[in-house]
């Protein structure tokens, strides 16, 4: 009990105790002093806990438990507000849901919303919170009535009633549950029966077989499997094939045969035959037949058959043998020389195609000076060609403003100008030389001294050759010349 300081008489002070003295209250002493020292009336209500005083008398004393009170809960004056589908409660102070009815329940524990799922309804809590209902092959989980079931798709069926499969028929095609499980289509006379979309049918024909004329079903005289007006079905018409025939094969449209000199090499209807056989250098005669090419010269494919097709330049099949090719070079052949059976005379060569007899004292195209052995006692011309031998001409004299090739002095250019004279070949050049004093021999001179040669094609040097047969250093003095070259000869 709690001590009370009382300034009256006794009977007084019981009345003080009586109103100040409830199980869970007490009165502050110090409230109910005087001035003087002296203890005059309780004043407060001093409440501990949950308990609260919260109807302001202080005859009931600390009244209200807001621990429990849904009225009060937490303080005095803060009520629960009534939830969706429930009861509210107050638990130490704070507001929930009390009770839920046996459909709606309280899955998310938030007193904000109360019993806010419907468990007869949703399929991730059915019947309860947390129970999901699960789908399967064609099929989703639903709830009903608080009971997980399989929500069929489309015409799909669960017959079985085996969840674990989902709905595993069919029910737009299976003739035993066609449209519902257990309704099967049956054979009415000679028909054969059928499900299709959902619905039992019936059709007379078999197979790729169908009547295709207006009317009831009789004949079924169209059998759309090889039918090219009707492939795969009553008048889808094959279209026309390119340099062939159309034709229908599996219901399929495709080509039914090749025209004559025809193939289809590629395995595509939309092209069609399109390989003619009879030129086709890769597709001779057949599919895949290529024709090789000949020596010196290129295939041909004329009726179907291989052959020879034009010769290079140069070159003639002059045995008519389609197997050796072009085998004769018209440019060295004397017995065909230029063309098959032109043969040249006695003596004669022939070159670039033109027969040549050196030493009839005419210069040909192919000779450089005739008749032979030519002006040069050092470089004389050859008697079976009319060619000067160049190939031992010790230097060419290049120095200062004699540079063949107007280099200043002896460079790279004439060494290559060297190379092309000593080697007879237009493509030869200067892997390396020798600059030197100009030597006591013959030589190529500086151009304008010595004799003019004129340009020499067949060596590939188009300006002016001059050479002295004499000495260079006693006509020429003490210059450059360039020697001991290593020449190209590809």
């Amino acid at each position: 009990m709690k001590l009370l300081k009382c300034s009256a008489g006794l009977a007084l002070c019981a009345l003080l105790l009586a109103a100040c003295d409830p199980p869970t209250a007490s009165c502050d002493p110090a409230l109910g002093s005087s001035g003087d020292g002296t203890s005059t009336s309780c004043q407060t209500l001093m409440c501990t806990g949950s308990m609260a005083d919260c109807k302001n008398g202080a005859a009931d004393g600390c009244e209200t438990d807001t621990g429990t009170d849904i009225n009060n809960c937490g303080g005095c004056g803060s009520k629960c507000p009534t939830p969706a589908n429930g009861e509210a409660e107050c638990v130490a102070g704070v507001c929930g849901v009390a009770t839920c009815g046996s459909r709606y329940k309280d899955c998310n524990t938030a007193s904000a919303d109360g019993c806010e799922v419907d468990t007869f309804r949703d399929a991730n809590n059915c019947g309860g919170c947390g129970i999901q209902c699960q789908g399967g092959t064609h099929a989703a989980g639903v709830c009903i009535l608080g009971k997980c079931q399989l929500a069929c798709q489309a015409l799909y069926l669960d017959c079985n009633g085996d969840p674990t499969d989902g709905c595993e028929t069919n029910g737009a095609n299976d003739l035993a549950n066609c449209g519902n499980c257990g309704n099967p289509c049956t054979q009415v006379g000679a028909t054969t029966p059928a499900c299709s979309a959902g619905s039992c049918d019936s059709t007379m024909c078999t197979g790729t077989n169908r009547t295709c004329q207006k009317g009831p079903i009789d004949s079924c005289e169209i059998d759309t499997g090889i039918d090219v007006s009707n492939c795969g079905a009553c008048g889808k018409q094959c279209g026309n094939v390119a340099n062939g025939t159309p034709g229908c094969a599996n219901s399929n449209c495709g080509i039914k045969g090749c025209n004559t000199g025809f193939s289809d090499c590629d395995a595509l209807v939309a092209t069609g035959c399109e390989i003619n056989t009879t030129n086709d250098l890769k597709n001779c005669s057949a599919c895949g037949n290529s024709c090789p090419t000949p020596l010196n010269g290129s295939p041909s494919c004329v009726n179907s058959m291989c052959g020879l097709g034009a010769c290079n330049k140069g070159f003639a099949d002059c045995d008519k043998n389609p197997g050796n090719g072009c085998e004769i070079n018209t440019n060295t052949d004397t017995n065909n020389c230029g063309v098959c059976g032109m043969a040249c005379s006695a003596g004669s060569s022939c070159t670039a195609g033109q027969c040549t007899k050196c030493g009839d004292g005419v210069v040909q195209a192919t000779e450089e000076s005739d008749p032979p052995p030519g002006p040069f006692s050092s470089a004389p011309v050859a008697a079976g060609t009319c060619l000067f031998h160049f190939e031992n001409v010790a230097q060419l004299y290049c120095n200062g403003s004699c540079s063949w090739v107007g280099g200043g002095n002896c460079v790279q250019g004439d060494a290559n100008i060297f190379c092309k004279l000593r080697t007879g070949n237009p493509a030869s050049t200067a892997t390396s030389y020798v600059l030197a004093i100009a030597l006591d021999a013959p030589g190529f001179a500086c151009p304008g001294i010595g004799t003019n040669l004129g340009p020499l094609s067949l060596r590939g040097v188009s300006r002016d050759v001059y050479y002295q047969d004499s000495s260079i250093l006693a006509s020429h003095g003490a210059g450059t010349v360039i020697t001991n070259p290593t020449c190209t000869n590809p």
